[in-house]
């Protein structure tokens, strides 16, 4: 399976078709940009803290953290960089995002190219892509940054395997295996590649089994030392691992979120019969083309097909987890075989046909994404205010009380995290603040102390008595003014 004459398009044109779907691409993202830190965000920007408390950095990359997940090049590297230069600026790591996910646009259309031998199909496919709503938590969601650097080493590591599938040198290899090693230390997931790559050695059945060898060797090596350092969630983690035919329906699950239908019913509410219709005249489309071009030995469009379903394998068993940027790269296949399908059919029956599922799909998917996208900057701007009410709640009550020692009651999860333990409000002056000892059973989960810029954030349940018996004085945060809080 090599491309054609049109599948080797200059590197200009090439560049030039890619600027429409980049640029749909910053029309829906850009106004993310500016979106505040939220969540695990604290916890990652808080991960420098550790280091001032005497572990080293390589504990702090490689440590296993998160369910037990260890990804240096994903998340821990960039939040360190970012905490250190721009403190709780978030836009340089956002921007950082978008510059990435950009790059990713690109390799969508360059390995698209090679992969399906055609640059209009490539094109097409990137602008199928970028309207999906699978894309938006990895762009406005700081945590979630990992996936777009995965789909690019990901991507870089299956582009290069297809030049070396195609030239046999040792160039192509060698930076198929570097990519890979960035894929891995980005996301475990990756650990799919080898198998990515056996589907299309496969496939053309070609004989270059031996392109493989490098990718699984690491792969190998990576799962091995990974198993040994980390423990399998535990059966009431919600990433405890479900093996059975629910495997299915959890991929049942993801095909419809990417295809559309079924995420407009959940997000603005339509019949499930005019739903459940939409999607199988999607899905039928889609496997229809991929059969028709198999029975006809073009293997690449059902490569698609095994693209989708190999790369969300790994979480399928996750049925406790089921979250839309699962879908991020699994998506990029059914992208491109949507693509083939739409440039490939002759007949005008046929192109009608795929235009009109292209309308459908694209109908569904932009007001999801935009829906998606501003749901994600309304959490962004409620976390803003919380952050605004905690630090005026606490202006207030040192001026009351100037030296006694406080007590935060009503303080949520996000306030915590910025105020307490990255320390935003001690960088501010406000210092002797601290959370009750009762703080978990309110949603406000305690990491280790070593994980806070001062370690003396909460006490004992004597101690905080104690201290309370003394000078100390318990607040109400939760509204403005900050109530004080009368010990019995």
């Amino acid at each position: 399976m090599k491309p054609t004459a049109e599948g080797r398009s200059p590197f200009p044109i090439l560049a030039i078709g890619t600027l429409a779907p980049v640029v749909v691409l910053v029309a829906i993202y850009m106004p993310a940009v500016h979106s505040a830190y939220r969540i695990d965000d604290f916890a990652w920007l808080s991960l420098r803290n550790t280091i001032t408390h005497g572990h080293s950095l390589w504990w702090a990359l490689f440590s296993p953290q998160a369910q037990g997940t260890i990804r240096p090049l994903g998340d821990r590297l960039w939040f360190l960089l970012a905490s250190s230069w721009f403190g709780l600026n978030p836009t340089p790591l956002h921007a950082f995002a978008l510059c990435a996910q950009i790059a990713v646009v690109y390799m969508v259309v360059v390995t698209g190219r090679r992969l399906l031998g055609s640059g209009k199909a490539a094109v097409l496919a990137a602008l199928l892509w970028v309207i999906n709503p699978a894309l938006v938590e990895p762009i406005v969601w700081a945590s979630a940054v990992n996936e777009v650097l995965h789909a690019l080493w990901f991507l870089i590591a299956f582009d290069a395997f297809l030049r070396w599938v195609e030239s046999r040198r040792p160039l192509w290899l060698g930076l198929q295996v570097i990519a890979l090693v960035l894929a891995l230390g980005a996301v475990e997931l990756a650990v799919t590649f080898p198998f990515v790559a056996a589907a299309w050695i496969l496939l053309s059945a070609g004989k270059s089994w031996q392109g493989v060898l490098p990718s699984a060797a690491v792969v190998f090596a990576f799962t091995a030392a990974h198993f040994r350092m980390v423990r399998l969630p535990s059966s009431s983690s919600p990433y405890h691992l479900m093996i059975g035919w629910n495997l299915f329906a959890n991929l049942w699950h993801y095909w419809t979120t990417v295809l559309g239908p079924a995420e407009y019913q959940h997000i603005h509410g339509t019949g499930p019969l005019l739903t459940g219709l939409a999607t199988a005249i999607l899905s039928g489309a889609l496997l229809f083309w991929g059969a028709r071009c198999a029975r006809r030995a073009r293997m690449a469009p059902f490569f698609c097909l095994l693209w989708f379903a190999i790369t969300l394998a790994p979480t399928l068993p996750l049925m406790r987890h089921q979250i839309d940027y699962y879908g991020f790269l699994p998506s990029i296949g059914l992208a491109w075989l949507a693509a083939d399908a739409i440039t490939g059919v002759v007949s005008w029956r046929g192109r009608s046909l795929a235009i009109a599922c292209a309308a459908l799909y694209a109908a569904c998917q932009i007001p999801s994404t935009l829906f998606a996208r501003d749901f994600a900057l309304d959490l962004s701007r409620d976390v803003v205010r919380r952050e605004s009410r905690l630090l005026e709640g606490v202006r207030e009550i040192r001026a009351n009380q100037p030296r006694n020692p406080v007590f935060l009651a009503g303080i949520d999860y996000e306030q915590f995290w910025w105020g307490l333990c990255y320390g935003e409000l001690t960088r501010r002056g406000f210092t002797d603040l601290h959370v009750l000892p009762d703080a978990a059973d309110h949603g406000v989960p305690i990491p280790p102390k070593e994980w806070c810029l001062t370690t003396d954030f909460q006490f004992s349940p004597d101690e905080t008595a104690r201290m309370l018996r003394a000078s100390a004085r318990e607040y109400d945060i939760s509204q403005l003014p900050p109530k004080p809080v009368v010990t019995r």
